[in-house]
């Protein structure tokens, strides 16, 4: 997707919501979000790269990976993003939300995109 959509063209053609500032974000840490009656996590790496997943553990189904551990590791000699949830460190990729570390279901991720400062997130209904 082309970054050069007005926010109007985005937010009616593409089925996105602006939800915040990317520099409202902290680098580092997760934030919860509710949207449309979906509660979701944004997160901001280190490297400033963007994500949104389902704030819902994928094993218990507690809302708590707003908090969980971001970081990195090598998969397939690519740097990969991470979130571990930290109820049992169960580690996710933030691309593709599959599990690293335990045989558990996927991290529900959601697009997120950046234009011009605001981040945009594909609503989920």
């Amino acid at each position: 997707m082309s970054t050069q959509f007005a926010e109007e063209t985005l937010e009616k053609s593409v089925s996105f919501a602006p939800v915040c500032r990317s520099e409202e974000l902290e680098a580092g840490w997760g934030e919860a979000l509710l949207l449309d009656g979906a509660q979701l996590a944004l997160f901001r790496t280190e490297s400033n790269s963007f994500y949104a997943a389902s704030h819902h553990c994928p094993t218990t189904g507690a809302k708590v990976m707003a908090r969980g551990i971001l970081g990195g590791t090598m998969v397939d000699g690519q740097s990969v993003a991470t979130v571990a949830c930290p109820l049992h460190k169960e580690v996710y990729r933030l691309d593709t939300g599959s599990c690293l570390n335990a045989d558990s279901p996927a991290l529900q991720m959601h697009e997120l995109v950046e234009v011009a400062g605001q981040l945009w997130l594909e609503k989920t209904k």
